[in-house]
């Protein structure tokens, strides 16, 4: 409550007005970065020819899920915000506050947590009972849970629904934004960098479903007779089909912010950091060798002689 009655105020209004976009991508990075140290480690473990036991395997398999539904479910809420604040300008700062962007969140991670619930409910039927132990002999694979038909149609149902739904939702928000940057009414330039920023999101929803798309590839290379080529494939489709969507994910929206965009490229390119600073030590020393507190030469040259 705090916090918005400090909103309230003209000077800190702009920056309670960012921070709820903000706070949407920090869920969208941290739900990425989930789901790239999930798929690190069991890349990792498939090199080195580890095997899990099927518990531990599958709740790494519920958190690869759960982070790879929760970034395109952000996406969404993040249009819908961009939306409201084109179409409802007004009604922005009332719709989109702090303690509504929180529930947002919160929702978001709620409806996946109602997923994973009936994820597992599918995987008790795995049959655990007959196998001779719970160490698993071959990699941690989602696939390895996925045994019955309705466990199957109930994976590729909920991860088409999730795309549907959000590239729907961007959809109009689009439309919606591109019809009152046709009216005579708005600001034009609010309206051109909603637009821009709808269609990062359709790019980086293009981006998660390219990985979600990672999983069929990997059987299908798994199939292949011949294990140098089914590698050297399995390390590409890992690379370019896991790896890169989620980085781009969160680098591309960095770029495109003019706020975190030189913090980014500062920390990127370390060397032109460390020489921005050091051109900004030697001219502040400069300014306070020739700076207008001291005094010209021709009186000092007077003090010294009287």
């Amino acid at each position: 409550m705090g916090v918005e009655q400090g909103c309230g105020s003209r000077v800190a209004e702009e920056t309670c007005g960012e921070t709820p976009r903000y706070m949407l991508l920090l869920n969208l990075v941290v739900a990425d970065s989930i789901q790239l140290v999930i798929s690190q480690l069991l890349y990792t473990l498939s090199n080195f020819f580890l095997s899990l036991s099927y518990p531990l395997c599958g709740v790494f398999i519920m958190i690869s899920i759960m982070s790879a539904h929760i970034s395109p479910l952000t996406l969404t809420v993040m249009s819908i915000e961009r939306y409201i604040a084109v179409c409802f300008p007004f009604h922005h700062p009332i719709i989109v506050t702090i303690r509504n962007t929180v529930f947002a969140i919160l929702s978001v991670w709620g409806m996946i947590c109602i997923d994973i619930f009936l994820h597992v409910a599918f995987l008790l039927e795995f049959p655990f009972h007959i196998l001779p132990s719970l160490q698993m002999n071959f990699y941690c694979i989602s696939t390895a849970f996925l045994i019955g038909p309705r466990s199957k149609v109930y994976e590729m149902g909920s991860t088409i629904t999730v795309f549907l739904f959000s590239g729907l939702v961007i959809t109009l928000s689009f439309i919606g934004v591109m019809i009152v940057a046709f009216s005579a009414s708005t600001d034009k330039a609010s309206a051109d960098k909603a637009r821009n920023m709808l269609l990062l999101h359709m790019f980086q929803l293009s981006l998660n479903l390219m990985s979600s798309m990672a999983l069929p590839i990997f059987t299908d290379v798994a199939a292949l007779t011949d294990p140098i080529v089914a590698g050297k494939l399995f390390v590409a489709v890992y690379v370019f089909l896991v790896m890169m969507p989620r980085c781009l994910s969160a680098l591309t929206y960095g770029l495109k912010d003019s706020s975190l965009r030189p913090i980014l490229v500062s920390r990127l390119c370390c060397h032109l950091h460390v020489s921005s600073t050091v051109t900004a030590q030697t001219h502040d020393l400069q300014k306070k060798d020739n700076g207008p507190s001291s005094l010209p030469r021709s009186i000092s040259n007077r003090i010294s002689t009287k």
